[in-house]
């Protein structure tokens, strides 16, 4: 800052500095004010003032949070009803092992009966 002064006042000199110096105040006033103008002109012409903005940006967040809501629920019935066919299947699984067991124990019988039919 320091730096950008001693150029100015090389430059311009110290006579000239003070009036450079109002100048580019008035102008950056200037600026704020016309940029604060438009500000408020797309307000009124929207209809929304930061009040408005705030709250449809709220809305909108609690609709993606609704929704982010819904989908966690799906995700929750569908990892239920996997677990649920998960339990069937063990159960379907236990069953087919049950009946495997059973055909080889009657196997087995069958096995036995020849082998005593076989010996005098």
């Amino acid at each position: 800052m320091v730096v950008i002064l001693v150029i100015a006042m090389i430059i311009f000199g110290p006579k000239r500095l003070p009036e450079i110096g109002k100048s580019l105040g008035t102008a950056i006033r200037g600026f704020k004010e016309s940029a604060e103008q438009i500000k408020t002109d797309v307000e009124n012409s929207t209809g929304m003032d930061e009040k408005s903005r705030r709250e449809l940006a709220d809305s909108l967040t609690m609709k993606e949070t609704r929704d982010d809501l819904a989908g966690l629920g799906k995700d929750l019935k569908d990892t239920a009803s996997l677990e649920s066919s998960d339990n069937d299947s063990d159960k379907k699984d236990a069953v087919a092992e049950k009946e495997v067991e059973t055909e080889k124990e009657a196997e087995t019988e069958k096995e036995a009966e020849t082998v005593k039919a076989q010996t005098p």
